[in-house]
């Protein structure tokens, strides 16, 4: 009987990887060295937007005041719209309900819960990831997927997206730690500015003196150069009298909280607005004018965007504009007389302008 042949050995089985084709785009997130959150913020929307093909991916911050759009990548780079820009329109309000868990929503037409969604019959904002993120037990915001049409997510789209929230929210806990820290810096020194020098005060006009000037612009614009916020600055010459004394710190009573009337000294003065237009700032210095007369008035933009302005804390270049602008309202022969003289950076202009008399920006630094 013969001795049958030895069956040839059956190859082993190949082993598939179950780890995620997302790993390997997270490890790239990490690798890169950011000397800046912005940065990494930036990379890792960017990142959802490419590889889960959607319109949109946008970092929410939550606060006692509500929803505030802190960071966002479009595709293509479109301009972003409200789905973007108001976040409390979305489904964010929905990811805080239940804080311990992503939100999926593959068709939201097709989904009883969201049909009649503001999201869906205003923004058409059919598909959506919604990732909290966390700060210790507490939620303080939400990284939020969006498209304007249906998609199959996946669950390694969801575990993508969970991962990237993940390590942003730890950034933005790192960042909001930092805020902390030197919004607590600048009190402190506030605080010793007052016990130290007693000029913060105009004695005259009773208005903040440039001693104060330097200390809320360490406060405001760190804030205003990482989230890229311009500011209006305005300025004017005035005889000080009793009566334009009065007038004056009626005008500050009357101010935002956070705007700025501040006494430069030699009958000189300079308005600062935070975040506020062109526009913003020609409807104040209307009301200015109402009290004052129609006084010549010069304005300029501060904007972290513009060379000059970046590293400028002090706004002395802003400053410089203004009082170029003022010295060309002087000089105006012609009407209309009640309206001021600007002097704007490209780039500022091209951020805030959107419409209305505004003069064409100037290549000024």
């Amino acid at each position: 009987m013969k001795t049958p042949a030895n069956p040839s050995p059956r190859p082993a089985p190949v082993r598939r990887s179950r780890k995620s084709p997302h790993l390997q785009v997270y490890k790239d997130l990490l690798e890169p060295k950011f000397n800046d959150a912005s940065r990494l913020f930036e990379a890792g929307l960017r990142l959802l937007v490419s590889r889960l093909e959607v319109q949109s991916a946008v970092m929410t911050r939550v606060t006692s005041m509500g929803y505030e759009a802190i960071w966002w990548a479009t595709l293509g780079d479109v301009a972003p719209g409200p789905d973007v820009l108001e976040p409390q329109r979305t489904y964010c309000a929905r990811v805080l309900e239940e804080p311990g868990r992503t939100l999926v929503i593959r068709d939201a037409a097709a989904d009883p819960e969201f049909r009649q969604h503001p999201a869906l019959t205003e923004l058409a904002l059919h598909a959506y990831i919604g990732v909290p993120l966390r700060r210790s037990d507490a939620t303080i915001g939400v990284l939020s997927v969006q498209h304007s049409a249906p998609r199959a997510f996946t669950r390694n789209d969801v575990v993508l997206a969970n991962l990237v929230g993940n390590v942003l929210s730890k950034v933005m806990e790192i960042e909001l730690l930092k805020q902390e820290l030197h919004t607590t810096k600048e009190a402190l020194d506030l605080t010793m500015s007052v016990v130290e020098d007693s000029a913060l005060e105009a004695p005259v006009t009773r208005l903040p003196s440039r001693s104060f000037l330097e200390v809320w612009l360490r406060a405001c614009l760190f804030m205003a150069r990482r989230r890229s916020e311009s500011m209006a600055v305005v300025v004017w010459t005035l005889e000080v009298t009793p009566e334009t004394s009065r007038h004056l710190r009626a005008i500050a009573e009357q101010a935002r909280g956070e705007d700025l009337l501040v006494d430069m000294g030699r009958q000189s003065f300079a308005l600062l607005l935070p975040r506020t237009s062109p526009q913003g700032a020609e409807v104040v210095m209307g009301r200015i004018r109402r009290l004052l007369g129609l006084i010549p008035m010069g304005a300029t933009i501060w904007h972290p965007l513009n060379a000059a302005d970046q590293d400028d804390l002090t706004i002395r270049n802003a400053l410089r504009r203004a009082t170029e602008a003022l010295r060309r309202s002087r000089e105006r022969k012609s009407p209309p007389f009640d309206q001021a003289e600007w002097v704007i950076p490209k780039v500022a202009a091209e951020a805030t302008y959107h419409g209305g008399r505004i003069p064409r920006p100037e290549n000024a630094s």
